[in-house]
């Protein structure tokens, strides 16, 4: 996955990551810490852009990190998609994009997601692939959010609904007004057994069980993720 250009971006990332790094464990804030390494290094937006995806502070290394459950853990699980973060990561993925492990464990890519809207044209198979998983996997029920905002939304949920009936799995598609909110709110009852699969981090500091459905796919393909340390 790695041709000339990401390894010479990957090589001039390394000592400022490094540098945050080295900063955020003193306690200082994030994006300010980003901020001032990424001047000092002159660093471009979208250079900045895959250091904020990537490095971590210490706390959301290791809380994240705990959270995350096994791709063959998923299994008999109640899993919330977290719909339009899966699939165009996936379709990242699929399109040879760069794919950074970060900090705290998760698989992210570093496209300029502006707008989901101008992303969400062709991702039939990413959609696929993701199924393919899900087949494979054996969730209890799978259940896909999409942001209602985003246009065709309710189209895309309809046509998931059935392909998942066609191939037997369990569980429904739908649009919703605040997905993120939803996502926390099933997710993060002290009740819950709800899985949810997402890479998004806020998301997952507010959720009990997170699953990484792209990364699930690099290991089972043996893609080797970039990574800056």
């Amino acid at each position: 996955m790695q041709d000339d250009s990401t390894f010479s971006l990957k090589e001039k990332l390394l000592k400022p990551a490094n540098d945050v790094r080295s900063i955020l464990r003193w306690g200082y804030p994030k994006f300010a810490t980003i901020r001032f390494v990424a001047d000092h290094s002159l660093l471009s937006a979208e250079e900045r852009h895959i250091l904020t995806r990537v490095v971590m502070p210490p706390d959301r290394v290791v809380s994240r990190a705990k959270k995350k459950i096994g791709c063959k853990e998923a299994g008999n699980r109640d899993l919330l998609l977290d719909g339009y973060n899966v699939l165009l990561t996936m379709d990242s993925l699929l399109k040879k994009e760069p794919m950074w492990y970060c900090d705290d464990g998760y698989i992210r890519d570093t496209r300029f997601y502006f707008s989901k809207a101008k992303n969400v044209q062709d991702i039939g198979e990413a959609l696929e692939t993701v199924l393919d998983f899900l087949s494979e996997t054996g969730p209890k029920t799978a259940t896909f959010l999409l942001d209602a905002q985003i246009s065709r939304s309710g189209e895309l949920a309809g046509f998931i609904r059935h392909i998942m009936q066609e191939r037997g799995i369990p569980g429904d598609a739908r649009t919703s007004k605040h997905v993120d909110f939803d996502l926390k709110e099933e997710g993060g009852k002290p009740e819950s057994d709800v899985v949810v699969a997402s890479s998004d981090g806020i998301i997952i500091d507010s959720v009990r069980q997170a699953l990484d459905i792209p990364a699930c796919l690099m290991e089972k393909r043996g893609i080797e993720p970039l990574r800056l340390y």
